[in-house]
């Protein structure tokens, strides 16, 4: 019972996307402080790690379980591996009574950081998590539920999101903001909203006869224009990652060359095929997590066992979710899109 439970609470925090997502934004804005002050206070660094983590891995996906199954969108199993929610409800590993508890606890904790957080540290700093905290709420909480509107959901809930996350880990540091962290969290910020888009291929039937509707941006779009709209969003970012390369440091450029790569993977996915999306969704994670972390390397090379931390995560969560060898190997095959499959 308690092990279902413990697994259940693992599941819940979908590492994958939390190493994608606050993990790596924190890294690299706690990198980008580095590169301007020179140092980095670990326990800052700490709280900031848990403060991403709590607000994205159990706060916002607790919530998110809980409406999306109440919707019907969630309560669909098959044609689909990584999206469709955590799938904790499906497997019967938690109630929705769980889900309040998850979001129950990571608010308290939360809660409990940020005062500490003002404390010893700043009072503004307050405005960053709380923001980030709301955000992550309304993403699916009625009667706001971004992520059941189109591009509501990213430009006001998965692009802040990660932007706040980022900045916040900047601002803990130096007590300060600057127009660098800004432009290189906006462009990971930007490879986060993009992947989100690709993980709503395959959910889109569900999401259509949802009720209420969930309408996605690939929903209101379409399959062939949200393919576009993703490919391009990681593009601009792969531009901000460039520029910085050329102007600020060279180690951007890391992200410049990983984020070309994803680019790529966003203009081959089929948004039909299981297959195809699951790899392509696999490889732009992987290399969104890789843009970030090796240009936070670069630029405080203290920072570099986060790189082994985070490959370690990931594979702690396949080797727990165990999908089918043929979706968990990411840079296998995968089929390409093709013009009759791009149709919605």
């Amino acid at each position: 019972m308690w092990l279902r439970k413990a697994k259940g609470w693992f599941l819940e925090f979908r590492l994958i996307p939390v190493l994608l997502w606050s993990f790596t934004a924190v890294v690299l804005g706690t990198a980008v402080a580095y590169h301007a002050a020179g140092n980095v206070n670990l326990i800052w660094f700490a709280v900031a790690l848990a403060l991403g983590g709590l607000i994205q891995g159990w706060e916002t996906h607790a919530i998110n379980e809980i409406y999306d199954w109440r919707s019907g969108t969630d309560q669909v199993n098959g044609g689909r591996a990584l999206s469709g929610g955590s799938h904790v409800r499906n497997m019967g590993l938690l109630g929705e009574g769980d889900l309040w508890s998850i979001f129950a606890f990571s608010s308290v904790a939360v809660a409990a950081l940020t005062i500490w957080v003002v404390v010893a540290r700043a009072a503004w700093l307050a405005l960053l998590i709380v923001s980030g905290y709301v955000l992550g709420l309304v993403y699916t909480l009625p009667p706001i539920a971004t992520a059941y509107r189109p591009l509501a959901g990213e430009w006001f809930g998965g692009f802040p999101g990660v932007l706040l996350s980022g900045l916040g880990a900047f601002a803990i540091q130096t007590l300060s903001l600057s127009i660098v962290a800004v432009a290189a969290l906006t462009a990971h910020a930007l490879v986060c909203t993009a992947m989100l888009v690709v993980h709503h291929y395959l959910d889109a039937p569900m999401d259509a006869a949802a009720q209420p509707p969930k309408r996605t941006t690939v929903v209101a779009l379409g399959l062939k224009a949200s393919r576009w709209y993703a490919a391009s969003m990681a593009a601009t970012a792969g531009v901000i990652y460039g520029f910085l390369g050329v102007f600020v440091h060279p180690a951007f450029l890391l992200g410049a060359g990983l984020t070309a790569v994803a680019v790529w993977c966003h203009l081959r996915v089929n948004p039909t095929d299981l297959k195809s999306v699951t790899r392509n969704e696999l490889r732009v994670i992987q290399l969104g997590i890789a843009a970030g972390l090796t240009t936070a390397v670069g630029l405080a090379p203290p920072l570099w066992p986060m790189l082994p931390l985070a490959v370690l995560g990931y594979f702690a969560h396949l080797a727990v979710v165990a999908p089918p060898a043929e979706l968990a190997r990411a840079w296998r095959r995968a089929p390409v899109a093709k013009s009759a499959a791009e149709r919605p």
